[in-house]
């Protein structure tokens, strides 16, 4: 009966979506005094989306806690063992459960739009585009929630006798990071849908200036550092479980998630130029659109199953549906930029490349050439499959050569655009705020030379690095100088002054501060050392962390024999550590247990002509964290008869530092998403000033039939 209910919620939902569509087109078309009352139907309608939605996955979670293995999907990814917290994040674990989600989120989007998607940042109110950015949205869940219901829905039941049991959730997904992870990068990724939402609204209403810009810009930044937050979990997810000892392996779904973080991240900076000068406004709307794609695309790479990833989904049905969708909103946003292109012309043109537009534009480009890359790299195993009947993958090397430099570009830009002037710098000007930066690099760079091994690469991006924290921090100085001059206060009220009145700058700052220190955490990469699995039996000397033929480290391993706990939880099945006692100069200072856990599946149970599943297992590694480096251990096989084991242990230097990042993106987008102190006075004047037929545009109903009026207007 549940199940019957749940397939039921996903075709009221389906409905509701289509209605919304219909009442909005019906509000720009009905008569005059009409259009109000259908644009508040399909606000309804979309809320009632969402409240569908949000009930299906209550009811998905209720099947997975009672164990209600009639279901194919809770039969699948869960068992009477699984943990409780396993059992709810095994919603998402599957992909028919993944693409729930991803509807869910998108319709909470909607309501949020519809509820907030009228008055941007500084205040201003406009009705004119989130109506029909809301309706871009719903057009995209109609797509998701259909493909659900008809492909791949999650409440299929099983033919036959109900299972006694389930196979259990992906041992490599029984990790904390599975409880946050997902949702998290789903919330990014989803929300690269509605920018592109007002992008398409204001194509279709010709608002391409002012009133867009002041909109979009907060409904980009903040799924932009929600993804990012999202990548960089990812990163720490298969840093933790997967035993390999790295972070990033540009596996065809990391990719995925990274391509719309690029070309997002460029058209943040683009906006700006067109808020700032009019201009590339072409570009802008390119941008955003391709960001959409980008997401769809990276959707259709997980579950289509035509590329081989660790973290993809097995080869299913609906590949063909993705590509479809994906081909239709190519070709119609790219009609419609064509179609509207008189519109989009500049205001003005580039004064001179040695200015803030021309370093962003530059920007801009890398960021662009980086996406191809990675797009490149990502396709082509596909492309010689279906050409030359063989696969061919591009490596990690690959990547490493193309993606090395032009990471070094960026970081690069990153201090040097902010210290730009708008229209034109002059060289000397250029040089004067360039000087001590350039100095602080050059004086630091035969240290980090040697620090860094000798590596060219590591050495570049760390004198980089410190290049433009220096660069930033003289704006952060240099402001607050001005400020205390010109006003007499102290250095401290001058400088949350500074930043309180000019948020979004600043904000952007400590942002470009977090690609710094990211970048440092990266380029330690440059000198890890990575020792040959080796066996250790009780009793032998301790085994030195080296590279292969180079001096050892610091750190030795004595193994001290392997252990089982005495009790198993969170539904394994059983668990085998092995005991190592770090020495750091011969000195005991830490005690480290990589171990392995077994799963065991008994979802075959009542399966007819099936096998029982054999026991699975998951690596799970150990690690010591400090500020320079991690002590990373995987324990890769034993032999519990003779009381051995083989470790792999690696010295990742700097990674700590990638995950700090998260404080800075978090910090600096937060700030900037605050309206800035200057901009809420200027508002409460405006409306203090404002005359009372004006005020209109605030009351409910009304404000939207003046709004569908004009817009009719406007067409016609």
């Amino acid at each position: 009966m549940l199940p019957i209910i749940g397939q039921s919620l996903l075709w009221i939902a389906l409905s509701c979506a289509v209605y919304s569509l219909g009442a909005t087109w019906f509000a720009y078309r009905a008569p005059q005094g009409k259009d109000g009352a259908w644009l508040l139907s399909a606000h309804r309608a979309t809320t009632a989306v969402f409240v569908t939605l949000t009930s299906a996955a209550l009811l998905l979670w209720g099947l997975f806690l009672t164990n209600d293995f009639s279901v194919n999907y809770v039969w699948g990814h869960s068992t009477i063992a699984q943990h409780t917290a396993y059992k709810i994040s095994a919603l998402w674990g599957g992909q028919a459960g993944s693409l729930l989600l991803w509807a869910w989120i998108l319709a909470f989007y909607a309501v949020l739009v519809a509820r907030f998607g009228k008055r941007s940042a500084s205040g201003e109110v406009s009705h004119f585009l989130a109506p029909t950015a809301v309706a871009i949205i719903n057009v995209v869940s109609v797509f998701f929630i259909g493909m659900i219901a008809l492909a791949a829905s999650p409440f299929v039941v099983g033919s036959g006798v109900a299972p006694k049991d389930g196979l259990g959730l992906n041992p490599l997904l029984q990790n904390y990071w599975m409880q946050i992870h997902p949702p998290t990068l789903y919330i990014g990724y989803v929300g690269c849908t509605v920018p592109f939402a007002f992008a398409i609204a204001a194509l279709m209403h010709r608002k391409t200036d002012g009133e867009w810009l002041a909109i979009v810009r907060r409904w980009t930044l903040f799924p932009w550092v929600i993804l990012t937050i999202g990548i960089i979990m990812g990163g720490r997810w298969a840093y933790e479980t997967l035993g390999w000892g790295g972070y990033w392996a540009w596996d065809p779904v990391e990719n995925a998630s990274l391509m719309p973080w690029l070309t997002g991240t460029a058209f943040i900076h683009s906006i700006m130029i067109q808020a700032r000068r009019g201009m590339l406004k072409t570009w802008n709307m390119t941008l955003v659109t391709l960001t959409f794609l980008l997401s769809i695309f990276g959707t259709f790479i997980t579950r289509s199953g035509v590329i081989s990833s660790v973290h993809s989904f097995a080869e299913s049905n609906i590949g063909p549906y993705f590509l479809g969708f994906l081909g239709f909103a190519l070709v119609a946003s790219f009609a419609l930029i064509f179609w509207r292109r008189e519109d989009l012309h500049a205001k003005t043109e580039l004064d001179s490349p040695l200015s803030r537009e021309g370093a962003f534009l530059l920007n801009n480009w890398v960021l662009l050439g980086a996406t191809l890359a990675v797009l490149w790299g990502t396709v082509f195993p596909s492309i010689s499959q279906a050409f030359n009947g063989t696969t061919i993958s591009l490596g990690q090397s690959y990547f490493n050569k193309v993606m090395v430099p032009l990471g070094l570009i960026l970081l690069a830009l990153t201090g040097i655009g902010p210290l730009m002037a708008w229209r034109k710098t002059t060289p000397i000007a250029l040089l004067r705020v360039l000087k001590w930066p350039v100095v602080a690099g050059v004086l630091v760079s035969p240290l980090l030379w040697v620090l860094s091994q000798r590596s060219t690469g590591g050495a570049t991006a760390f004198c980089l690095a410190v290049f433009v924290v220096f660069a930033i921090g003289g704006e952060f100085w240099r402001g607050t100088r001005a400020r205390q001059r010109s006003t007499g206060e102290g250095a401290w009220t001058a400088f949350s002054q500074l930043i309180g009145r000019n948020k979004a700058r600043y904000g952007g700052y400590i942002v470009h501060l977090g690609i710094v220190t990211l970048m440092v955490g990266a380029a330690g990469n440059a000198f890890k050392i990575e020792t040959a699995a080796t066996v250790l039996k009780k009793g032998d000397p301790p085994m030195s962390v080296r590279n292969p033929g180079g001096a050892p480290s610091e750190y030795a391993l004595r193994f001290d024999g392997l252990a089982r706990p005495k009790t198993i939880g969170q539904g394994k099945a059983d668990e085998v550590a092995a005991l190592i006692t770090v020495l750091k100069y011969g000195v005991p200072i830490a005690q480290m247990a990589p171990h392995v856990d077994f799963f065991k599946a008994n979802g075959n149970q009542n399966a007819p002509g099936q096998r029982e599943q054999p026991m699975q297992q998951a690596s799970r590694p150990a690690i010591m964290v400090t500020p320079a480096h991690d002590l990373y251990l995987s324990l890769t096989d034993y032999d519990p008869d003779k009381n051995t084991a083989q470790i792999k242990a690696y010295l990742n230097p700097l990674v700590l530092w990638i995950w700090i990042s998260c404080i800075f993106f978090i910090g600096g987008t937060t700030l900037s998403l605050l309206p800035d102190r200057k901009r809420e006075t200027v508002a409460a004047d405006e409306k203090a000033s404002a005359a009372k037929p004006n005020r209109v545009l605030d009351v409910p109903g009304r404000g939207e039939v003046l709004a569908t009026n004009a817009i009719r207007k406007n067409a016609s």
